[in-house]
């Protein structure tokens, strides 16, 4: 989703949404009282901490290059069972010491869940099934290479541009993915910018990495519809798509992406 010329994630826009509707909902059957307002607001930042830290502890080895990528929540690393449990742990806490709310509480609580809900399934039924384009594009050696080797690896796709500063924040952590990781093809394709422009980028910053494309008409991102870079697309064996990330990854998150969509590909790498 573009706002002016900020691309947003879809999903943490929907648990804003969910919140705002929690909210109101409270605030309207409880004719504004603030404790209940309290209890919404406490229980959802307890929950997305309680979130975090569950992410971080099962993902910690990953975090000690950088111990202060812990505390950057722009990678979304969260644990949604874990920060569901912490948030209804401080709503009943609330349930029970304001009898006289209970009834708003729970009302309250199940709006914002009842939007979080439908608006995620909503965004799953309307996904429409797509493919990895048939594009082939210039490689650095000047090359036409297709996105996909079609050897029966599933593939990842970013794309990314030397002047956009979470794509620069996230290459070294793909660049090493795509070392670690050789069962799962890690493709880089540039938009919009000239071989020269990406050589010298990838030179001064000493990265060293395989399948990297030049997209200067941007007809990826034309293709999967793209609104902002980063973007990252995860397609299986058989070229489906199976999840499309806006935004940059840490080396936690990027991982626990691949754990969950290629299980069987990233346990014969390890």
């Amino acid at each position: 989703m573009n706002i002016g010329p900020i691309a947003l994630p879809l999903h943490p826009l929907i648990f804003l949404l969910s919140v705002a509707v929690a909210l109101a909902v409270a605030q309207f059957v409880s004719h504004g009282e603030q404790k209940l307002q309290q209890a919404l607001f406490t229980s959802v930042w307890v929950g997305l901490l309680v979130a975090r830290l569950s992410f971080v502890i099962r993902y910690f080895p990953d975090f000690q290059d950088n111990f202060l990528k812990m505390f950057d929540i722009r990678d979304l690393g969260f644990d949604f069972i874990a920060g569901i449990l912490g948030g209804l742990s401080v709503v009943a806490r609330f349930f029970f010491r304001l009898p006289a709310f209970r009834k708003s509480l729970v009302v309250a609580v199940s709006s914002g869940m009842l939007v979080w809900g439908a608006a995620n399934a909503a965004v799953e039924f309307f996904k429409t099934p797509e493919s990895i384009p048939s594009i082939a594009l210039m490689n650095r050696d000047g090359d036409p290479q297709a996105l996909t080797k079609g050897d029966g690896r599933p593939t990842v796709i970013n794309l990314w541009a030397s002047w956009c500063g979470p794509c620069q924040t996230e290459m070294p952590v793909l660049e090493r993915a795509q070392i670690d990781h050789p069962g799962v093809h890690l493709v880089f394709v540039n938009q919009g910018e000239s071989a020269g422009r990406v050589d010298s980028y990838l030179e001064s910053h000493d990265l060293r990495i395989r399948n990297s494309l030049l997209d200067p008409a941007h007809a990826v991102a034309k293709a999967v519809g793209a609104v902002g870079f980063p973007t990252t697309l995860f397609y299986d064996a058989n070229g489906r798509l199976l999840a499309a990330h806006l935004g940059p990854f840490s080396k936690a998150t990027f991982n626990q992406a691949l754990k969950r969509f290629y299980p069987v590909a990233v346990s014969k790498d390890d």
